[in-house]
């Protein structure tokens, strides 16, 4: 693969990334704009909170102060290639664009050479549509990761650190025939979380019930019924499953039936007390992350709700311990 240098013109100072280099491959294609801003948000503790905080969606308001909710760690990178720095880390990527199909998801694995801990991923689909997450590296330099994907044109960036700077590979990625997602929810954790549980409750559904909520139990080989009786594209799927460390794990919806959805996060039995996530909402053209700190074993973090068909997503902190109700899973009376 040919190697050339690259004038750059950076948005963050240049000594992020050192001197770069780019390998290019032969056809590449530029993809849209990066993503939109809504309000902050955040929160931590094990008791209940404040009724939550409204930030955004269609129809609803944002905070004040707006921040990009996931701003691109790398924004002068839009071109499919490898971005790469003089003593940074280098991969054996050799391939920078990916025709998906119909798939949902998709599993990048590689090696990485000289790469000081762990490596980061953002992806950015169509409409501001944004994700982010840890891309677990183990000691030889080995990575594999099931993501999520958009439907439409996205640009997934990999990102490798050293002292010496960051080596960013950009990946435009194309999947037809799919469905565009209303409603998408991913979460992720930490290194010391072990399986954080994603849910996704439909209105008056109730954690853990096959019928009414979208898990590992219930949304992966199949879906529940939900809308229109006997109408699978209505029907919700769990896409990415995910069972050590950091995740990621996605739910995602497409014309759902008018009411309030909850999205909830348990995490299981053998997980660190001090563990801590993120559970990122792709809802009606927002982008709105809601943040969770010491998230403790048999616990269960309402993340937000959703209402539909407005879009408002509805940040929430509270937190239950499920300790005496837990079998396989949470089966408290909740939401």
């Amino acid at each position: 693969m040919k190697r050339f240098s690259l004038l750059l013109t950076a948005a963050v100072p240049l000594a992020l990334f050192g001197a770069c280099t780019i390998e290019a491959p032969s056809d590449p294609v530029s993809t849209g704009g990066s993503g939109n801003d809504t309000g902050d948000t955040g929160g931590a503790g094990n008791e209940a909170g404040a009724p939550g905080k409204d930030v955004g969606g269609a129809g609803g308001e944002t905070g004040s102060d707006p921040e990009p909710q996931i701003p691109d760690p790398a924004p002068e990178y839009s071109e499919p290639g490898a971005y790469v720095c003089d003593g940074c880390p280098e991969s054996d990527r050799e391939s920078f664009v990916l025709d998906a199909g119909p798939a949902t998801s998709a599993r990048f694995t590689g090696i990485v050479t000289g790469i000081d801990g762990d490596g980061t991923y953002y992806l950015r689909g169509p409409g501001g549509a944004a994700l982010e997450g840890i891309v677990p590296v183990d000691d030889e330099g080995s990575y594999s990761i099931e993501l999520p994907l958009f439907c439409g044109q996205q640009l997934l960036k990999l990102l490798w650190t050293n002292a010496s700077g960051t080596t960013v590979e950009v990946v435009n990625i194309t999947t037809e025939d799919c469905v565009e997602a209303d409603i998408r929810v991913t979460l992720s954790w930490d290194a010391v979380g072990r399986d954080w549980e994603l849910h996704l409750i439909k209105p008056g559904g109730r954690i853990n019930d096959d019928a009414t909520d979208c898990t590992w139990t219930s949304c992966i080989s199949s879906s529940p019924d939900w809308g229109v009786e006997g109408d699978p594209s209505d029907d919700p799927h769990k896409d990415v499953d995910n069972t050590g460390a950091y995740g990621p794990e996605n739910i995602w919806l497409a014309k759902p039936e008018p009411g309030i959805y909850t999205v909830m996060v348990e995490h299981w039995a053998a997980g660190d007390p001090t563990s801590s996530g993120q559970v990122i909402f792709n809802v009606a053209g927002e982008v709105v992350v809601a943040r969770m700190e010491n998230l403790a074993p048999y616990n269960v973090w309402t993340a937000g709700t959703i209402e539909w068909p407005s879009g408002k997503v509805t940040i929430h902190d509270d937190v239950y311990d499920c300790s005496e109700d837990w079998s396989g899973g949470c089966y408290a009376e909740l939401p």
